[in-house]
């Protein structure tokens, strides 16, 4: 019986070792494949889009990567939009934001100015036409509809004498919970900001941003987005960016005599809250690409808007984002932890 069992083992080990291999290929036969990448903001005189005539070789692809620039040159990219249109103008040999050494450093990005009148709008859609001479069957699609900057509930501003409005006082060392619009977003991020001076010398620390939400964070908000920061999550942040010394001086535009005025824009922003609204395609983008989100396989779905060709491999985004931005005030404990404005300490007012 042993001897039997034996020779079946041995049987079964040859039918593996016949039926796998260790062998792989890792290359797969060279590919063609478009990428465009292109996110429009109504606050910017010019826009980008980004093409790539990406190909897969069959040798080292970091190394082809390196040495060749895979922009896609000599294209026709018009934008249409709220009964506007723009024919791009391609700049060449732009210099990358961040070169690292591993890619080309140099790219090509098609730009169309929008000012004065050919601004763009919130609420309108764009579309996207990318189409390449001499190839009548060649055309790149793609729509975005640019979000309603935020308007901001919480916090705002309160009455002040007369006509005046003034800077809402905004407690920080507290849970604080800040209430907007959504405005057609489907996603967001939120910055906070702190314009000061040390010794004289101009500076912003800066908080944020948060990760992406598309729901209501920590609270509960009715027909409204909410999003509740935890104590001393922001003012933790302003403090570590500052590190602020005993021995220099502090200051910032917010005190009693100008976080009153008439005239809301006249009010100093050195304190102020930023909602970053981004459209369905941006936002679908960044939520299929973030890393916190996983399959069970790890392996993700490539989301794209742009359509194109049958048969023809495409990548990349087009979306949109629009701001939204309030003005407030840094309570007394608040002034005090940052050192501002030589605040002195409220009796309620415990260190960070």
């Amino acid at each position: 019986m042993n001897k039997i069992f034996h020779l079946i083992l041995l049987a079964c080990c040859i039918v593996c070792w016949t039926s796998c291999s260790t062998e792989v290929n890792l290359n797969a036969p060279a590919k063609e494949i478009w990428v465009v990448y292109g996110v429009l903001n109504p606050e910017d005189s010019v826009q980008y889009i980004r093409v790539a005539n990406g190909f897969l070789p069959e040798g080292d692809a970091l190394e082809y990567a390196k040495e060749n620039d895979l922009s896609a040159k000599g294209l026709l990219v018009n934008l249409r939009g709220a009964n506007k249109s723009w024919e791009a103008v391609e700049t060449n040999d732009q210099p990358k934001d961040e070169p690292d050494g591993l890619f080309f450093p140099n790219t090509t990005l098609y730009k169309f100015e929008t000012t004065g009148t050919q601004s763009l709008e919130s609420g309108e859609t764009y579309e996207l036409e990318i189409l390449q001479p001499g190839k009548d069957d060649f055309v790149l699609r793609s729509q975005t509809g640019i979000p309603e900057p935020s308007e901001f509930f919480i916090p705002n501003f309160t009455p002040g004498p007369g006509r005046e409005r003034c800077l809402r006082v905004v407690d920080l060392v507290s849970e604080y919970k800040i209430e907007f619009s959504a405005g057609g977003g489907k996603a967001f991020e939120i910055r906070a900001f702190l314009d000061y001076e040390e010794n004289f010398v101009p500076k912003t620390a800066v908080y944020g941003p948060t990760d992406l939400f598309t729901t209501n964070v920590r609270c509960q908000s009715g027909a409204t987005m909410c999003y509740q920061f935890r104590e001393k999550e922001i003012i933790t942040a302003f403090f570590n960016d500052m590190d602020p010394q005993d021995v220099n001086v502090y200051t910032y535009a917010v005190n009693n005599q100008t976080k009153c005025s008439e005239v809301i824009d006249f009010l100093p922003d050195a304190f102020r809250f930023e909602i970053t609204s981004m459209d369905q395609n941006l936002a679908s983008y960044q939520l299929a690409n973030d890393p916190s989100l996983s399959a069970f396989n790890t392996v993700k779905p490539e989301f794209t808007n742009i359509e194109g060709p049958n048969g023809m491999e495409i990548l990349g985004i087009f979306g949109s984002i629009n701001k939204g931005r309030i003005k407030a005030r840094l309570d007394e404990c608040g002034e005090y932890l940052l050192h501002l404005n030589e605040t002195p300490r409220p009796l309620d007012c415990q260190e960070l």
